[in-house]
């Protein structure tokens, strides 16, 4: 009965929703797409910018040239990551909109408020408004067989904005604007799937009301409403600006060229994010939003996961013995230092009736420990012990080893809650990825002792992992299963299982069908390579980090068989290419508030970094980029 309920919600989770919403998307994409005309040249935006730069130093530039393109254009002024001007231009076509707006900049009070130092500082973002077309009630679906389509997705995100028109005013909500107020992916198509998309429009109806005067209750009406396309550039860096302006796509700028080198460059900035974020307590900065610059306290109680702090410190771990970059020893160290703080107080600490020693990773308000939480520390310890040789920590990590042995079950399963007050395993919860972190942490302590006991616990925790999808339906559904290709690559050679390569390369292809391709999807480009239903859910990026993770750990079973799956190395470089147009970059600092290199958003639309976002996505950069440039066997 168990493997049926768990058989029946992957069909629920993965099944349901994608031809549910890949239907949509066709219907959506046939009915009411924007057909964007071609984007301007680098010459052009070069202008664009210059004029505006002319404008800003209160002289008088020739008028503009371009007129093969519409308007308006929408320009923003941002410095140290906030907008701190915003201007309106219209006009007959894209020159006469700039021409509009030279005598506004000259008069600014902002600009000319500003010193020589923050003007030349200061980016400006161009919005060019190339296309326009109703938010999408005409089509007879709309009001019949699917009436949530306009409702809920009638925008492509951070690609096309709202506008509204009322007693002769106009006003414009650019792409970038509906992801800063939050607006986008917050409505749930049912409360058994655990994800958000498409648009609140009765609050954006509210915002646009107000921004036509009408005060703070006063909302537009739907048909008042419109929507609009825009070719978005910015400004290069203070250091860059002899290379035209960015190009930007959903926000993003292009990525580099996937290669070795950008790899290990884009995860050491990653590396450098996670240090700039940790306290001087060995905490970090949980999570740090770019549009506001608001960051979590790590000082202060509060929402912090423990397995996800373990898990960042095993990704530092990781750089660390892989670059050998020595400013990451000390903040690796500082973070142990913090869950050794954790440990002194003895919550959890016991001995097993066999007289030995067993402790868990507790935060300071738990009171339940987290199977994930000890395991993914284990992880993080030997990680260190194989970067440095350093053994100092294999006390505290052989304590944890023995809590993970104490909650395996005789059939390779686990228990995944524990007691502190009580001292008693929780039998009946099984959470997400746990097993998955256990099993690699056996897998781990394994290889930095040789203890042939954490090789045969691994081994019951794969087998079980592995088999229990064995049943008529098992090679079509997966669960999240990561962890699980990660620790089955780990325990090589010590088990030599063919069937964990055969159950990886099944996930692998179970994940390729929802990684799409350049091509695949009109406009959507920018997103080939992560994994999503549909272009109107943008991906978010940690599953493009973890997954990839699991595919290198695949792909390398692969070659300890002998045969690399050719198809797993192009899905892996595919997902990388994805994550580093993602990563924040100097390209894509104009809009960041606060220390933001080498962050990972949660989304295209999503512009908070979590430390986990980091971790998953940088690990595997920094894995593949040991051998991504190989010629493939």
């Amino acid at each position: 009965m168990k493997k049926w309920k768990r058989w029946h919600s992957l069909v629920l989770v993965w099944t349901l929703p994608s031809v549910v919403f890949l239907a949509i998307t066709a219907i959506v994409y046939g009915a009411y797409r924007i057909e964007p005309p071609a984007r301007l040249t680098d010459a052009e935006r070069a202008a664009v910018i210059a004029t505006l730069r002319e404008a800003m130093a209160d002289k008088q530039p020739a008028p503009s040239t371009i007129h093969r393109v519409p308007g308006p254009v929408v320009v923003t002024m941002w410095l140290d990551g906030r907008a701190m001007v915003r201007l309106e231009g219209y006009g007959a076509d894209l020159g006469a909109a700039i021409d509009s707006l030279v005598p506004e900049l000259r008069r600014h009070p902002t600009v000319r408020a500003m010193t020589p130092e923050q003007a030349g500082r200061s980016r400006l973002q161009v919005d060019v408004v190339v296309g326009r077309a109703p938010l999408g009630d005409s089509h007879w679906l709309a009001d019949y067989a699917l009436p949530f389509v306009t409702d809920m997705m009638p925008l492509n995100p951070g690609v096309e904005g709202v506008g509204a028109e009322s007693g002769g005013k106009r006003v414009l909500l650019l792409p970038h604007e509906l992801v800063a107020t939050k607006l986008l992916s917050t409505q749930r198509p049912s409360d058994t799937l655990d994800f958000a998309m498409g648009v609140d429009l009765k609050r954006i109806a509210l915002l646009m009301g107000a921004r036509l005067g009408g005060g703070r209750n006063s909302a537009v009406s739907r048909e008042q409403l419109y929507r609009f396309r825009t070719d978005t550039f910015v400004e290069q860096a203070t250091d860059r600006r002899d290379i035209a302006p960015v190009q930007l796509v959903r926000g993003v700028a292009a990525p580099p060229a996937l290669s070795a080198k950008a790899l290990r460059e884009a995860a050491l900035a990653g590396g450098r994010y996670l240090v700039a974020h940790l306290a001087p307590t060995g905490r970090y900065v949980y999570e740090h939003d770019l549009s506001t610059g608001m960051r979590t306290d790590p000082a202060r109680s509060g929402a912090y996961s423990m397995p996800r702090h373990a898990g960042t410190t095993y990704f530092l771990a990781e750089l660390y013995r892989i670059t050998k970059e020595e400013w990451l020893r000390e903040p690796i160290e500082r973070a142990f230092k913090h869950l050794a703080d954790l440990l002194s107080s003895g919550r959890c600490a016991g001995t097993l009736p066999d007289g030995q020693a067993y402790d868990c990773v507790l935060d300071k308000t738990e009171s339940i420990a987290h199977l994930g939480s000890t395991a993914l520390t284990v992880v993080a310890l030997a990680e260190y012990q194989r970067a440095t040789g350093d053994t100092r920590y294999l006390p505290m990590a052989t304590k944890f080893a023995t809590f993970i042995l104490y909650m395996q079950r005789p059939d390779g399963s686990f228990r995944h809650l524990f007691d502190a007050r009580t001292h008693t395993p929780d039998d009946k919860s099984e959470l997400l990825y746990y097993s998955g972190e256990a099993a690699l942490a056996l897998a781990r302590m394994h290889v930095v002792t040789g203890d042939p006991k954490y090789a045969k616990a691994a081994e019951r925790a794969l087998d079980w992992l592995v088999d229990w999808y064995d049943f008529f339906l098992g090679g079509f559904f997966y669960g999240e299963e990561h962890w699980t290709c990660i620790a089955a690559e780990a325990i090589w050679p010590a088990a030599k299982r063919d069937k964990y390569r055969e159950f990886c390369d099944g996930y692998g292809a179970f994940l390729r069908q929802q990684q799409p391709h350049p091509g695949d999807h009109p406009d959507e480009d920018d997103l080939a390579g992560a994994y999503n239903f549909t272009p109107f859910v943008p991906p978010y990026n940690t599953p493009a980090g973890s997954r990839t993770e699991a595919m290198i750990s695949a792909y390398l079973l692969g070659v300890h068989h002998g045969h690399g799956d050719p198809e797993i190395r192009d899905q892996i470089r595919l997902a990388l290419q994805y994550t580093l147009g993602q990563q924040i970059r100097p390209e894509s600092m104009f809009n960041v508030v606060g220390e933001g290199l080498g962050g990972m958003p949660g989304s295209p639309i999503d512009r908070s970094v979590r430390i986990d976002y980091v971790q998953h996505v940088c690990s595997a950069m920094i894995r593949a980029s040991e051998w991504i440039d190989q010629q493939a066997p």
